[in-house]
């Protein structure tokens, strides 16, 4: 999906605007809010939290029974911090939106998962300069279910990695 063809959609979904000639911002004047913008921006621009080496969005792992389900899966998978850090960094993201799910198409879906891999990227390489991630796009087919965005650290043979607890803002 390109630029161009957003603005389209952006035409159907408010057809009662009159919007000849209009570009993503004169959409944002028309039909925007600073407070949506606020609310999504944890979504575009996250916080993360390292626990024992690993990475995950913040508010994955909240509370002692969280930290109880993360040590099971890290013994599950035999201290693999790598398979753990995947198995609770697959976000599927069409479900984040509950009732509106069915708002948009595979398609729209795709490419917003496009900007979050690319925005998550980023925010990655902020918060965490010195380590290298891999973070990608999986397709509805390969998690048997919806499309979503995975990461997790890429880790080297013998490379000692930080114990403890960190949480960036």
């Amino acid at each position: 999906m390109t630029y161009t063809e957003l603005l389209s959609v952006f035409r159907r979904k408010y057809k009662d605007q009159d919007s000849a000639g209009f570009n993503y911002f004169d959409f944002l004047h028309a039909q925007g809010s600073p407070f949506n913008a606020l609310f999504y921006s944890q979504l575009f621009w996250p916080q993360f939290v390292e626990i024992d080496g690993m990475v995950f969005l913040q508010g994955t792992i909240e509370d002692s029974e969280d930290k109880k389900r993360l040590n099971e899966a890290l013994h599950r998978y035999k201290g693999d911090k790598t398979k753990t850090e995947q198995a609770y960094n697959l976000v599927e993201i069409p479900s984040l939106f509950g009732k509106n799910i069915s708002e948009t198409t595979d398609e729209e879906d795709a490419f917003l998962v496009d900007r979050l891999t690319e925005m998550w990227r980023c925010r990655l390489a902020v918060v965490y300069p010195d380590r290298e991630f891999l973070i990608k796009t999986v397709s509805a087919k390969e998690t048997g279910g919806e499309i979503a965005v995975m990461f997790h650290t890429i880790r080297s043979e013998g490379r000692s990695e930080e114990k403890g607890s960190r949480q960036n803002n």
